[in-house]
């Protein structure tokens, strides 16, 4: 496989503006840009419609591909009705903001339920203790992402660390619908990594079962860490999709590691 196929993006947490998070990609060689709307200067409130039709031309002349990513705090699993009704709002803010700068995808994390110590080194979930209906709030925002997804933007669910097998068996029945669909972190997908070797298996087998509908790959180190050391982690994912055609973003906060990652990626024979 040619290595080169890929398009290989950085994402933009701490840079000025978005107008530098661009000119940043470009000076180093990236083919893609995810801009994480956590950080105040990318929040949507500061963008007018002018502006975010100049940033789009202006990637557009630099051949810089923009997707979007939700904040981190971003959660499917709330269960207060005022504080849904609130995130559902936000996702529409993030879904116009993503369009209006011509982003090809937003990318969302199911989000965590909350977590409690019961000893030392021991906690429980919500989610874990009140299974359906946590499950229930998740097929709700899924259902909610389906009603509103437009045709040019790919709204795509994260393989996050929350990533349980009973969201997984929801997903499956959506991602059919051509509405939602997948970003996949390829550093949460290494078994030496993964806590319970079943939820490894499960998402494996989902992540085989619905290849098709990925439409992003990240890709990091441990602890979102440089490359280098970690190849022979990765090549596997690599070889699954040499023919997907999917950009993949190094989340590396460092820009010379970013660089560096950049680097052994296209340096690796797969």
């Amino acid at each position: 496989m040619n290595n080169k196929l890929y398009k290989i993006g950085m994402r933009a947490v701490h840079q000025k503006d978005i107008r530098a998070a661009i000119t940043e990609a470009k000076k180093n060689g990236f083919d893609t840009l995810e801009i994480h709307l956590t950080s105040p200067q990318f929040l949507p409130q500061n963008y007018t419609n002018e502006q975010l039709a100049d940033l789009k031309s202006l990637a557009n002349k630099n051949s810089i591909t923009l997707q979007t990513h939700s904040e981190i705090g971003q959660s499917m699993l709330l269960a207060d009705d005022i504080l849904r009704d609130a995130e559902k709002k936000k996702l529409k803010k993030m879904v116009d903001f993503s369009r209006k700068l011509g982003a090809v995808s937003l990318t969302l994390h199911p989000g965590k339920a909350p977590s409690y110590y019961s000893g030392p080194g021991k906690s429980t979930t919500n989610d874990n203790v009140y299974v359906k209906h946590y499950n229930m709030l998740f097929e709700d925002s899924i259902k909610h992402i389906v009603s509103i997804a437009p045709k040019d933007l790919f709204i795509c669910i994260e393989n996050t660390d929350n990533f349980k097998t009973d969201y997984q068996k929801i997903l499956n029945t959506y991602l059919k619908t051509g509405k939602v669909f997948l970003t996949w972190d390829i550093m949460k997908s290494y078994s030496s990594f993964q806590p319970e070797k079943k939820l490894h298996e499960d998402r494996m087998l989902f992540l085989k079962k619905n290849i098709q509908h990925v439409r992003n790959l990240h890709i990091s180190g441990p602890s979102h860490g440089g490359l280098e050391g970690h190849e022979e982690h990765f090549i596997s994912f690599f070889e699954m999709f040499k023919d997907k055609n999917v950009p993949m973003i190094i989340e590396i906060l460092s820009l010379e590691e970013a660089v560096q990652a950049k680097k052994i990626i296209r340096d690796l024979e797969f």
